[in-house]
């Protein structure tokens, strides 16, 4: 009896929140089905989420009712920072039919929507253009057709906004595409101060600030420069700072990425170890087994090689993969990064502490502490990193989201649990589950979805958490 009422409530709790979607439309800003024609500006990433507990007979009902309630609440949020439109970019539906779920206040389904937007806004269209459609309708319905011919476009709402003013490219010029110790590394050359590594390769897309006045910038994923003071001592193909898991969050530069480069003007990338020994006979000098260096009184060239098969002959060849550049006097082992004390992460941990609960805020506001280290990622935010095992996420001066994991490079994760343990945060499985018992486990991932925040944390063969992820929205 006590089960029937629980499902009763739901289906009735269900039919109330339709009917509150239906009517919560007219004054928020609307979804798009296709893209503005014209270069719109994105104000900021939103996400929301929504769920609840249904019986079989009415889980796609309830799957309805929650999409639209996550939509309507980022409409909400679109309204909140005055965007005039949305579009969405993710829409993922959760149901789950874990035995750990099979209680009273639990039965039948567990159904959970996530979505996550762009919130936007408008500019003047140029009815010439295609009309391309966004990944998902406004209904939250993933679209098949991508693009149609602009004659048959029509939006879903009428608005008209003055064309916004074209704003100037100061983008850098070409990258010179040669390597060599008596031009340099890409047209810059060693001894070069900040503005004129900038003139030549533009703002960069990281900063980090290192112990010993050392400071890094970083193109992409992986072309970095090193400063000592305001003097460029290195230059290097391979971020050797931060690892490959924040790497790869990280945003693309393909003036650095795509640029067909040439050691000496004669040889690029996967040339073999064979051909260059032959060219440069005893310049070439052995560092190790796959390293190699050219060298003059002010600056040395180092080159990285790797095993290759090579299928003509079906033997093994060394071959080129990356060159850096550096003063004779420069010592890579001298990077390392400069981090804020440990007691400035107080606010943070008490923020945590709240993390899963009916209380939790969501985003907030960046405390007052020391931020040496920015790196741009890929979905439009910034990560700031605290530590060789921790960083926040920042999206217009709120923390959005925060990362334990392998930071920086050679850590092991012995750190991971120890940063996770100095955040009060679960170390293990059994932790995890112990402090959400909502949440998700499957194939060593571990998933809560909160009111305000989406936990993830996978976890080893020992059920001890080498990574944890939070997103506060």
């Amino acid at each position: 009896m006590q089960l029937a009422r629980v499902l009763f409530f739901v289906s009735v709790a269900l039919n109330i929140t339709i009917s509150r979607v239906c009517h919560a439309d007219a004054s928020l800003p609307p979804v798009l089905n296709s893209y503005p024609k014209c270069e719109y500006q994105v104000l900021q990433q939103a996400e929301a989420t929504d769920k609840t507990v249904a019986r079989d007979d009415v889980v796609e009902a309830a799957k309805q009712t929650l999409r639209q309630n996550a939509i309507v609440k980022i409409r909400q949020q679109a309204a909140a920072i005055s965007a005039e439109a949305v579009i969405l970019t993710d829409v993922q539906g959760v149901i789950s039919n874990s035995e750990s779920l099979r209680t009273i206040r639990h039965a039948g389904a567990e159904v959970r929507y996530r979505v996550a937007a762009e919130l936007i806004s408008l500019c003047q269209e140029d009815q010439d253009l295609p009309t391309v459609y966004t990944p998902y309708n406004n209904a939250g319905i993933k679209q098949a057709q991508t693009r149609q011919a602009s004659g048959g476009a029509t939006m879903q709402f009428d608005i008209a906004i003055p064309v916004k003013p074209h704003q100037t490219n100061n983008e850098a010029p070409p990258l010179v595409n040669t390597i060599s110790l008596q031009q340099g590394f890409y047209g810059a050359k060693i001894g070069m101060t900040p503005g004129q590594i900038q003139a030549s390769f533009g703002m960069p897309d990281a900063e980090l600030t290192l112990q010993n006045d050392y400071t890094v910038w970083i193109y992409g994923q992986e072309h970095q420069v090193v400063f000592a003071g305001n003097t460029a001592v290195a230059f290097s193909q391979r971020n050797n700072i931060l690892s490959a898991e924040i790497k790869k969050r990280m945003v693309e530069n393909p003036r650095f990425q795509q640029l067909d480069w040439r050691l000496d003007n004669t040889f690029s990338r996967r040339a073999t170890l064979a051909e260059l020994k032959a060219f440069y006979q005893d310049k070439l000098i052995p560092l190790d087994q796959n390293r190699f260096a050219l060298h003059n009184e002010q600056s040395a060239i180092t080159l990285q090689f790797a095993s290759y098969l090579d299928v003509k002959t079906n033997s093994n060849q060394l071959q080129l993969v990356d060159v850096s550049l550096a003063s004779a006097q420069f010592m890579a082992s001298q990077l390392q990064l400069k981090l804020p004390e440990p007691d400035s992460l107080l606010l943070l941990k008490q923020h945590l502490t709240t993390l899963g609960t009916a209380t939790e805020a969501g985003s907030f506001a960046v405390p007052a502490i020391a931020f040496f280290n920015r790196s741009r990622l890929a979905d439009g935010s910034e990560l700031i990193v605290l530590g060789p095992a921790l960083a926040l996420s920042i999206n217009d001066n709120r923390i959005v989201g925060l990362t334990v994991t392998n930071i920086a490079i050679d850590y092991a994760i012995s750190d991971i649990q120890q940063q996770l343990v100095s955040l009060d945060l679960p170390a293990s499985r059994a932790d995890f589950m112990t402090r959400f018992p909502e949440a998700f486990d499957s194939l060593s991932q571990l998933t809560l979805y909160g009111d305000h925040s989406e936990v993830k944390a996978t976890y080893d063969d020992d059920e001890l958490i080498d990574s944890l992820y939070i997103r506060w929205y």
